[in-house]
């Protein structure tokens, strides 16, 4: 994963989506971020359009609000800590690095270009080279496929309960990382291992 894995991005999101909708008079409560963490902000705001504004708006048109809000600050993007280090540590111990994130691919290049990523991973699977994002299984059957290697001997690190879903339907073992969500919270949803930082990884 990407957002919340890798970068510390899901809080700048979530307020980029809040300060895009409160332009329209509407307060979004804090509960609705976590049930859609680890979705894509198309979906979620396509809910917050039916929900909240009335259907009043097209979701491109939020989107792009959205999207200017978070470019606003996306020079304020850090790492999680630890985690470029030990991409570059580890990645020549594995046949193959993929990222599967339900970010648009630009936010997914602008992070790569941020932290000189690029020449670290083998494939990208982005929201939109999927027809259904997670917690459907097809993000990470979509990177296992692209690295040509099975699911069943692929690892996933995942911060979400959504994410951590979609790895398992995958056939994957996951890793749980409580840089977003608690490890019990984690350990329901599935996740093989639960750990709170790379170095325990």
């Amino acid at each position: 994963d990407l957002d919340g894995v890798i970068i510390d991005s899901e809080a700048m999101h979530n307020a980029a989506v809040a300060q895009a909708v409160a332009a329209h008079g509407v307060a979004l409560p804090e509960s609705l971020f976590d049930e859609f963490m680890g979705i894509p902000d198309e979906q979620l705001l396509e809910h917050i359009n039916r929900t909240y504004l009335g259907g009043r708006f097209g979701v491109a048109e939020l989107l792009a609000e959205k999207q200017v809000a978070y470019l606003a600050v996306a020079d304020q993007l850090q790492a999680i800590p630890g985690a470029v280090e030990f991409i570059r540590a580890t990645r020549p111990h594995f046949r193959g690095f993929a990222v599967a994130t339900s970010s648009l691919r630009s936010n997914q290049v602008l992070a790569f270009d941020r932290f000189a990523l690029h020449d670290c991973f083998d494939a990208v699977v982005t929201a939109e080279d999927v027809a259904r994002t997670k917690p459907d299984p097809e993000p990470y059957r979509r990177a296992a496929e692209r690295l040509g290697i099975p699911a069943a001997a692929c690892v996933v690190i995942e911060d979400s309960v959504n994410g951590i879903l979609a790895g398992k339907g995958a056939g994957c073992r996951v890793i749980g990382i409580t840089t977003t969500y608690p490890a019990a919270t984690l350990a329901a949803a599935g996740a093989d291992a639960v750990c709170t930082t790379f170095d325990e990884i």
